[in-house]
């Protein structure tokens, strides 16, 4: 067994010591996402997280100070698309791009690339996320196909070849893991299974069972993005009308709405609906809604049964595959014990990826029915949750939908994996509600998206509190059954420092947490091994390094280079100053370093 320690956020960051602080990974779809936290008493002094080459340091000023000119974001796609279709300057511009936004940014154009950068983040005790950084063009999602009539299809589709990386990506995250067997003691956190202790124990040896690696301590997770998976994505927006339009007939006279009083009224609300004890219907939760098990019923039922679905013979196809793709990745995923997270994308194809989500997690998350420790050992070896779905909280539904997949999932018996972001597309949402030639499916006065931040930002603490209540009864049913089973695992994907230190603050308060002092005087927070395997802190690579060095471990991009448009994406995180405090942070770290090279004292924080 070992307990994990963490730093205690603080504002300005904390002194950092070597070797001290406990990383996880933002990784996908399973039910640990409480990853790395490593026991420092195993662990070698590596060189502190702050001390990057100068050449980096540079780097992210000069990316940094790009980012802090909202136009130039803007319009980057636009500039770069330009700029490639002049001879001569495309190679120019790339090779540009290539060494500051995209090294700043990405991990490396292939899976096997991002190796290195693996070895570096897991020596620093941070795990990672593969996020193959494909998604679909809007103008080419609203298109009729991909392929000209007449013209003959390519061997191998551009959405097949997709397809085929993240199975790549599953293999090279296995084989790294797998590397790791044997390895040296400095490492043995990251083959650990849940230990059998509590949070006042503190193993500084390696057990000697570890000769087998159990999938659960794999810190290195697959993230997948269903829009690139398809020929057409069309097909998922007209999923989504369909899914849609039932829950408006389902409504039909039905005029309850969800109306606490107040915030306490609220989330205590929320966590009745979640054990049970109260409930809203499916149909009230604001759009996109929550899906039902039936939704898959669109395109895998007969023909029948589907008509005036508004799905053509096309879409039910390219469905069909998209889903048997799926499960071709989740099998692959279960072998190797590797975590899945499905990316959320715009809300447009929400009920629609939401209708897979539930449909995977119900096959490949579900958990053994006996009671005993021995029958989940026989009937349940692989790692739970497998299966991770992404709850965006700028959404308005995001609070409810929670509550209730939470009780959906307790009720049905499967592991929910849950990856609570804030949101990266609210400018998006906000325009498309408010125009008629969107693709937007709501036909609800507001927005999707809350319209201010302050409504996100409260959203997304409720869902915190909500989705540490559950991990807290996870553990609670575990210990009374005497099993190893998982029924929940999160990652909280944040950049904000509140956030971390909120969910810090409800672990303690749960029980499965408490304040140290360590030797060097460092107040951190040591947790439990049951909510290691469950909670996870995550965050974009090349963002936030001081949060990151703090307690967030890093989200790698495998990418063909593409910078341009991950640019605009990560707007929604830059923004609010993000970017400026990041080129001042790249300032003051050059500085330090010059003087220093002058032999000037740095009298630190």
């Amino acid at each position: 067994m070992f307990s994990r320690l963490f730093h205690r956020l603080r504002r300005p960051p904390p002194q950092l010591s070597k070797g001290s602080f406990y990383f996880f990974s933002s990784v996908s779809a399973a039910a640990v996402p409480s990853y790395l936290l490593l026991n420092s008493e195993s662990l070698p002094s590596p060189q502190t997280p702050h001390e990057q080459p100068l050449k980096a340091i540079i780097r992210a000023y000069l990316v940094y100070s790009a980012c802090s000119i909202p136009a130039l974001v803007d319009y980057s796609p636009k500039i770069l698309d330009t700029l490639s279709r002049v001879p001569g300057l495309k190679q120019l511009t790339y090779g540009i791009v290539r060494v500051t936004f995209f090294e700043q940014f990405v991990g490396g154009e292939t899976a096997s690339a991002a190796l290195p950068l693996l070895r570096s983040l897991r020596a620093a005790n941070k795990g990672a996320l593969f996020a193959y950084s494909v998604e679909v063009d809007e103008h080419e999602a609203l298109g009729s196909s991909n392929v000209a009539k007449g013209a003959s299809k390519p061997a191998d589709p551009p959405h097949k070849r997709i397809v085929q990386e993240i199975l790549n990506c599953i293999d090279v995250a296995a084989d790294f893991e797998d590397s790791l067997r044997g390895a040296s003691k400095s490492l043995f956190p990251y083959h650990s299974i849940v230990g059998a202790g509590g949070i006042d124990g503190l193993s500084q040896e390696p057990d000697s069972s570890l000769s087998g690696l159990s999938p659960i301590g794999r810190r290195t997770w697959v993230a997948v993005k269903l829009t690139a998976m398809l020929p057409n994505a069309n097909a998922l927006i007209n999923f989504s009308k369909c899914i849609t339009m039932t829950r408006e007939r389902m409504q039909g006279a039905r005029s309850a709405s969800f109306e606490p009083s107040s915030d306490h009224q609220a989330y205590e609300r929320l966590h009745a609906i979640s054990h049970g004890r109260d409930s809203v219907p499916v149909e009230l939760i604001p759009f996109p809604g929550s899906p039902f098990p039936s939704d898959m019923n669109f395109i895998l039922s007969s023909t029948e049964s589907r008509d005036g679905s508004g799905l053509t013979p096309e879409d039910i196809h390219d469905l069909r595959e998209l889903y048997n793709d799926l499960l071709s990745i989740c099998k692959r995923a279960q072998e190797r014990g590797v975590k899945l997270i499905l990316d959320a994308e715009y809300s447009w194809y929400q009920p629609a990826m939401d209708a897979l989500a539930l449909a995977l997690m119900r096959q490949f998350n579900a958990l053994p029915s006996g009671s005993s420790k021995s029958t989940n050992e026989q009937h349940h070896p692989y790692v739970q949750p497998l299966v991770y779905t992404t709850y965006q909280a700028y959404l308005r539904r995001t609070p409810l939908h929670l509550a209730s997949t939470v009780e959906d999932a307790r009720r049905n018996n499967y592991a929910l994996g849950v990856k609570l972001v804030r949101g990266a597309y609210h400018h998006q949402e906000v325009s498309a509600h408010h125009s008629p030639d969107s693709p937007s499916l709501s036909h609800e006065t507001e927005p999707p998206v809350w319209t201010t931040k302050a409504d996100t930002d409260k959203a997304y603490n409720e869902c915190v509190q909500l989705a540490i209540s559950t991990v807290k009864g996870d553990i609670e049913r575990e210990m009374s059954l005497g099993q190893g089973t998982i029924g929940i695992g999160v990652l909280f994907g944040t950049h904000n420092w509140d956030s971390c230190n909120l969910v810090l603050d409800q672990l303690i308060k749960i029980g499965q947490g408490k304040v140290v002092t360590a030797s060097d005087g460092v107040e951190k927070v040591k947790l439990s091994d049951a909510v290691v395997e469950r909670v996870a802190i995550g965050q974009l690579y090349g963002m936030c390094d001081d949060l990151t060095d703090s307690i967030v471990a890093r989200t790698i991009s495998s990418a063909p280079l593409a910078i341009n448009r991950r640019a605009v994406e990560n707007k929604s995180v830059l923004g609010g100053g993000a970017a400026a405090k990041e080129r001042s942070r790249a300032v003051n770290e050059i500085w330090k370093r010059v003087k220093r090279s002058f032999g000037a004292v740095d009298a630190g924080p």
